[in-house]
């Protein structure tokens, strides 16, 4: 804390410390990367070197970085882009950008987290691409950039439309209201609407009791609607969990496809 709280003009908070504050969705090797991340001008002078902080050099522009609270720190936008220089992984670097583009009405933020959200837009991570276009990261950045999605609440549904997405099947839709019937909708985590399938999540993380007690009923509501629910659980983040999921949404798809004929 002695590290963040005295930083010298300027410099920022940035990389997993940033993401940390904003709470933008990390990968598991990163999520436990715990020196201070701390982005200094470049041709600015820099701090003493301290234990526990990674510096960095870089060009920032006014866009890029803000003041929250007690913190100096680069943007929602800038830091998802620094997480390109570090993360590996495509489909976790879609995760953390979605972190970016949850709906306003959705799960509640975690405690002690900045911002609301949405953290950020489609435009706003345009604008600060453009400014980044020749750096470090970018090209990544861009590729994730297409595959990023507004309205998910959770890296376990992004992890889920990835999955689907990397075997070939058509993309699902994200957390929109689907009408039942004239007077009843609901949302369910990812759907096809021309097929009737609704994809839940069922794992720790994704909510609380009340939350679980609302997807019973949901999943209920669609059943008796005649639509298919196919469940992924935690096991999707293991290969043999992957398949079997695959497998199960496969044979969903292609009986509803023969049942209502499209």
């Amino acid at each position: 804390m002695q590290a963040i709280s005295s930083l010298p003009g300027a410099h920022y908070l940035s990389h997993t410390t940033a993401a940390r504050l904003w709470g933008i969705w990390l990968p598991p090797h990163l999520d436990h990367d715990w020196p201070v991340h701390v982005t200094g001008r470049k041709g600015t002078a820099g701090g003493r070197r301290r234990p526990g902080v990674a510096g960095h050099k870089a060009t920032l522009h006014p866009d890029d970085v803000t003041v929250a609270g007690p913190f100096r720190l680069t943007t929602p936008e800038r830091t998802w882009l620094d997480l390109a220089t570090l993360i590996r992984d495509p489909d976790e670097l879609v995760e953390a950008g979605d972190a970016l583009l949850q709906r306003a009405d959705g799960p509640s933020r975690p405690p002690g987290v900045l911002g609301s959200n949405p953290l950020s837009s489609f435009t706003a991570l345009d604008a600060a691409m453009t400014r980044r276009r020749r750096t470090k990261g970018i090209t990544a950045a861009r590729e994730a950039r297409a595959l990023l999605r507004e309205g998910v609440d959770s890296p376990l549904e992004t992890k889920t439309r990835m999955i689907i997405l990397g075997a070939g099947l058509p993309e699902p839709v994200v957390n929109e209201w689907v009408w039942l019937s004239p007077t009843l909708r609901r949302r369910p985590d990812l759907h096809y609407v021309q097929w009737k399938i609704a994809i839940q999540y069922d794992g720790a993380g994704h909510g609380g009791r009340d939350q679980l007690n609302s997807d019973i009923h949901r999943d209920e509501d669609f059943t008796a609607h005649e639509w298919e629910v196919v469940r992924a659980a935690s096991d999707i983040y293991t290969r043999a969990g992957q398949r079997l999921f695959l497998d199960r949404l496969r044979r969903v798809i292609a009986s509803q496809r023969t049942r209502l004929g499209v």
